[in-house]
């Protein structure tokens, strides 16, 4: 027996192994039929199975084989040949060249099987599967999800799709008539999209892929064949995405994953150790056979090394965050990071995030034990859920924009005319930017200038309503049992899109009765409710905490199940005036605020002293003024970092705690606040609290203190007025800040106790 007579058994059309790979491929070319095929129709299930009887016979009512004459010898290479024709004859099999003759429908699916290039393991390893299996698997099964993209598919014959900006709804109308008249490009429009749907229904099929829900993925798809190939006692070593360990429809895969992990790796390619984008998320992952959950795991890794000098660690020394000391990533070892997940972490796990089932929890991801200690804490807490919120996802961009509920104009706009964006919003800040008149992008924004905001300054929009106005007011959100409408409360608004590497990733603000939005921008209100619990809500929300929970089991989008799981405060502590205060002041930066802070006022507010520097304080009552928000960059920064530390203090998490869930999630923000090292810009104040821009921190940064004042004087972007920024400039040390306010709040905490 030869090589050359192996290869021409195997290549034999009439032989076994062919008419079954044939078989086989017509199977799977079947869910891929062409949609531009218009003269041959797909087989009916009777002639499918007449199809499968000529290729590959039907049994025999013979008990015994051609294989039985040679008797207990083994049987030589040409007896071989002999049986199997023997075999196929007797079972009635007919040639193949007149099987694919008579069948137009089969010819169909050979050219689709050449294109798919289809491939059968239990056929192609069937001496392996005999076996039991694969004993070792390593892989990095493709990172794709089946999404069919018309315009991509157009850009391929037009390149007008790919170079034009944000073209208008018309102008795509009218261009998409052009491509399609371009020849071919109909068929592969139509070629595209059959594939990538029928990829995805490939992988949503229950009976081939029964562990697979959720989003559709090939990644996933690979992770379930590597199981189901792999011997008893086989291993199987995967690169992928993670999306299915946050995925809230992916429990079954979820659940089966932690059956059979042994070792999972998560690392984020910001060292550019991939060719791929430096924000990628991706792990590693050792899987075994399904037992009892027990597996290691590390999250935020940044370079392989690190994963095994860690399992060296003793245990001492500053655990690691995101970032070290220097503003690098934090790649140093230690045994902290090394975190052995069980029954018990699952249960945590549920307990945050307020999963189903401990068995099918998503994964919390926490860089050290500091962190896993906080999360433990804020799972005792009350859920924000416990409100009973009213959510709306407000218009969909698209959707309704081609309904004609808005047009793209730009402008200022009254509330009941404003729909607002996500850059519109910032953490504790309504109005954070104004679209620029040239709209060319989602960065063509500028900051709102809050000095000099004025009592009844208005949102800059980029869309307005269009149509007729009692029907754009009807169909928007409506609210409770008397189907009000949402745009008549107050909310709490936030950008839908997770922003997990950021700065932060909850980005909440209260906005005020009128306003609509759009689906970048998500909010809940408490219709004909107390409205000191809504500014609780977002008080709550604005706290690194509440984005530190998130953080830790990061998605693309911020959805009502994940705003509804933040951590809330008790409704009676001691301390929720001073909570309540200072969220007032850095929301209601408008008169459109006013009821809002006449309802909530408390004479507590009058009487409580900011802790950290506040350098712009006014004069503040039951009544609404320009003088209620606080103006000054460093007085809202601080007055946020004095909400961060109360709301710790009040969910009963340490200053350490506060500081750990700081230093382990929030990288950039730290960047941010420290001058870490000569590649970072970090924020720095003036001498009256003004945030310094970047013209003039560049000249500072050559010239030092020997800066003239012509030199320190810039036009704010927002408003276009001058401002003289007086020396000298700092940064602020944001966990310096945290201990001395949680301190101060512990202070007034102990006093109001003793008092009572």
């Amino acid at each position: 027996m030869t090589r050359e007579q192996i290869e021409a058994s195997l290549a034999d059309p009439d032989g076994a192994y062919q008419r079954l790979r044939r078989v086989m491929d017509a199977w799977c070319a079947l869910w891929y039929w062409p949609l531009t095929e218009a003269e041959t129709e797909p087989p009916t299930l009777d002639q499918w199975l007449d199809v499968c009887r000529d290729l590959l016979g039907a049994a025999p009512d013979t008990k015994h084989s051609w294989m039985d004459t040679f008797g207990s010898g083994t049987p030589n290479w040409e007896q071989l040949g002999q049986a199997e024709t023997h075999d196929l004859n007797l079972a009635g099999a007919q040639p193949v060249s007149s099987v694919v003759e008579k069948r137009a429908w089969l010819r169909v699916c050979e050219k689709v099987a050449t294109e798919q290039g289809f491939f059968h393991w239990e056929l192609d390893f069937a001496t392996v599967f005999a076996r039991g299996g694969f004993d070792l698997q390593v892989g990095n099964p493709p990172w794709v999800r089946p999404v069919v993209d018309v315009e991509s598919l157009l850009a391929d014959g037009d390149p007008w799709w790919a170079v034009t900006a944000k073209p208008s709804e018309a102008a795509k109308a009218e261009r998409r008539e052009v491509a399609l008249a371009e020849p071919g490009v109909v068929e592969h429009v139509l070629d595209g999209s059959t594939e990538a749907s029928v990829l995805g229904d490939v992988l949503g099929d229950s009976t081939a892929y029964p562990v697979l829900t959720g989003q559709p993925d090939l990644y996933r798809g690979f992770m379930s064949q590597a199981w189901n190939h792999a011997s008893p006692t086989g291993i199987s070593g995967l690169i992928h995405m993670e999306s299915h360990f946050t995925d809230e429809k992916a429990s079954t895969l979820r659940e089966e994953t932690y059956r059979r992990l042994r070792r999972h790796w998560q690392y984020i390619n910001e060292l550019r150790l991939f060719d791929i984008h430096h924000l990628v998320t991706y792990g590693v992952n050792v899987y075994g056979s399904d037992r009892k959950v027990g597996f290691v795991h590390a999250a935020s890794l940044y370079h392989p090394d690190t994963v095994g000098r860690s399992f060296k660690h003793d245990g001492s020394g500053e655990e690691p965050g995101v970032k070290d000391n220097r503003g690098n990533w934090d790649q140093r070892p230690h045994l902290s990071r090394i975190q052995h997940v069980k029954e018990s972490t699952l249960r945590l796990w549920q307990e945050v995030l307020g999963a189903e089932s401990w068995t099918s929890t998503p994964m919390v991801y926490t860089v050290n034990l500091a962190a896993e200690r906080t999360l433990a804490r804020l799972s005792k807490a009350h859920r924000a859920s416990s409100l009973r919120l009213e959510f709306s996802a407000g218009w969909h961009e698209r959707a309704d924009r081609e309904r004609g509920r808005f047009v793209s104009k730009w402008g200022e706009a009254l509330w009941r005319d404003a729909i607002l964006q996500g850059p519109h919003l910032y953490v504790s800040h309504p109005l954070y930017k104004a679209v620029n008149r040239t709209m060319r992008n989602n960065n063509d924004w500028s900051s709102t200038d809050f000095e000099s905001l004025a009592e009844d300054g208005l949102p800059v929009t980029a869309y307005k309503p269009a149509g007729d106005r009692a029907s754009y007011d009807a169909a928007y959100t409506l609210w409770g049992e008397d189907r009000v409408p949402a745009r008549n409360f107050y909310r709490v608004a936030w950008r839908a899109m997770a922003a997990n590497t950021g700065e932060r990733t909850l980005i909440s603000g209260l906005i005020p009765p009128g306003a609509a939005h759009i689906n970048g921008v998500f909010c809940v209100g408490l219709p004909n409710r107390n409205l000191v619990e809504l500014v609780v809500l977002q008080a709550c929300s604005s706290s690194l905490l509440s984005d530190f929970t998130l953080r830790a089991a990061p998605k693309s989008g911020i959805y009502l199940a994940n705003f509804g799981r933040l951590p809330l405060v008790a409704l009676d502590h001691p301390l929720l005036d001073a909570l309540i205060g200072r969220t007032l002041r850095l929301n209601c930066v408008t008169a459109a605020y006013t009821s809002l802070w006449t309802e909530c006022w408390s004479g507590e507010f009058a009487t409580d002293t900011a802790i950290l520097e506040r350098l712009d304080e006014r004069p503040i009552g039951p009544t609404w003024t320009a003088g209620t928000p606080l103006r000054r960059a460093l007085d809202r920064r601080n007055a946020q970092v004095e909400i961060d530390a109360l709301v710790a203090l009040m969910l009963g998490v340490s200053a350490d705690g506060l500081c750990a869930a700081y230093r382990g999630q929030f990288g950039v923000l730290a960047d941010n606040d420290h001058a870490r090292s000569k590649a970072k810009k970090p924020y720095l104040f003036d001498a009256t609290g003004r945030l310094v821009p970047n013209s003039v921190l560049a000249v500072w940064r050559k010239k030092g203190d020997m800066i003239t004042e012509e030199e320190r004087t810039a036009t704010h972007p927002g408003s276009g007025l001058d401002y003289v920024y007086e020396l000298p400039f700092a940064t602020r040390d944001r966990e310096a800040d945290f201990r001395t306010a949680y301190a101060e709040f512990e202070r007034r905490l102990a006093a109001k106790a003793g008092t009572s």
